[in-house]
């Protein structure tokens, strides 16, 4: 995975006329979790038995920051849909060299998909080659799995961002929840 310094632009939230970017300046304490969020239930039979039902799964995400500079997001319109392009990456694991990633992700570089082979208990970066949605881990006869990092890129539903300064620090501090549509 790339350096920090190497990545120009942490996160990206477009609202289809105004683009506002998260760099090094606003994010130097930038923190960004996932959960999957869905309509899933586990129903009990008479014996006790679990029986799960799931219909629809979608990502939630919570980002924040702290820096130099304030979070520049307040000329973005929240009321409609918005394009996150995400700045923490997520994995897949598996056995075999060719993994399918979803097609809401990053496609920019530096955020494009990246891989890594476990050998030996440690996971080493391997070469990739990417067609459509499939990563295809350059094969390695001493690798017992192979894993593929991307970045998200969500079409979101979310509120203003919170934003705070502390003035005798000179840092200011932001976070936000963006639910995927």
């Amino acid at each position: 995975m790339s350096n920090v310094q190497d990545l120009p632009k942490w996160v990206e939230l477009d609202d289809g006329v105004n683009l506002a970017t998260v760099t090094f300046y606003e994010a130097l304490g930038y923190s960004q979790g996932y959960e999957k969020i869905g309509g899933n239930v586990l129903h009990r039979t008479l014996d006790g038995t679990g029986v799960k039902q799931h219909n629809w799964a979608k990502l939630k995400t919570a980002v924040s920051g702290k820096g130099g500079l304030p979070l520049g997001f307040s000329g973005l319109d929240y009321t409609g849909l918005l394009t996150l392009k995400c700045g923490a990456a997520r994995s897949i694991t598996s056995s075999a060299n060719a993994i399918v990633v979803p097609a809401s992700r990053r496609v920019d570089p530096p955020y494009l998909p990246t891989g890594k082979k476990l050998v030996d208990g440690f996971y080493l970066d391997a070469p990739v080659n990417i067609a459509g949605n499939t990563v295809t881990v350059t094969l390695d006869a001493q690798a017992t799995a192979y894993m593929v990092l991307y970045f998200p890129q969500l079409q979101v539903y979310m509120n203003d961002p919170s934003e705070s300064t502390d003035i005798i620090s000179a840092s200011a501090s932001w976070s936000f929840v963006a639910e995927e549509f």
